[in-house]
């Protein structure tokens, strides 16, 4: 009789280590780049390129807003009219990575998962019988009765043999990535660059007729 397959020999000489270790490498290496891509947005985007000669980075990138706003004009001495309002033009600069969103993605979780079944099944039916056949014939009876009996027989044999073997295998790696937002250092730079934003005029307040005519 043929044995079962032995399951502890075909779980040897699998490459464990690259297995597991081979997706972890890949995901370090993924976040590796993803950090230096954080990088290059924010030295591209948020800075100017350097003067011509010197290495590093130029001026901070801002982006220029220009509108008019209504102001208060002084009253006219003796007057006892409403405050008359006018209007004045204004310039805001803005660095450019407090309006944008920088990227920031950073993998999270990595989940490695390798299912191996092993089946091996064996199973043998046999039987065994002579094949004969027997025949036998008889008369009874008296006087003007009479019967002949007939006795027939037939034996067979039958073997089978049957054997099933069955290996599987799945192997299957996630990686979940998601943007943490954007990293305290410079959240806090950006705290410090918007506390210098604010609108400064760039014209004398006018009548707003006068604007308006002009």
């Amino acid at each position: 009789m043929a044995e079962l397959v032995k399951m502890s020999d075909q779980f040897q000489g699998l490459p464990m280590d690259s297995l597991i270790g081979g997706p972890l490498t890949a995901a370090c290496d993924s976040q590796i780049k993803l950090a230096r891509a954080t990088a290059d947005f924010i030295k591209v985007i948020g800075f100017l390129p350097p003067p011509e000669g010197e290495t590093g980075v130029g001026a901070t990138r801002t982006a220029t807003f220009k509108f008019k706003r209504p102001v208060e004009l002084p009253s006219e001495p003796g007057s006892s009219g409403p405050t008359p309002i006018g209007e004045e033009e204004v310039e805001l600069e803005v660095p450019l990575l407090a309006i944008v969103n920088v990227p920031n993605l950073s993998i999270t979780t990595v989940d490695i998962t390798f299912d191996m079944e092993v089946k091996s099944s064996f199973s043998t039916t046999e039987g065994s019988a002579s094949e004969a056949s027997v025949a036998a014939e008889a008369s009874i009876g008296w006087g003007p009765f009479s019967a002949k009996v007939s006795v027939q027989g037939k034996v067979s044999a039958h073997k089978e043999s049957t054997r099933t073997s069955d290996n599987s295998a799945k192997y299957h790696v996630a990686v979940h990535a998601e943007d943490r937002g954007m990293p305290e250092g410079l959240a806090r730079v950006m705290d410090i660059l918007q506390t210098s934003v604010a609108p400064r005029a760039i014209s004398a307040p006018k009548p707003a007729s006068t604007a308006d005519n002009t």
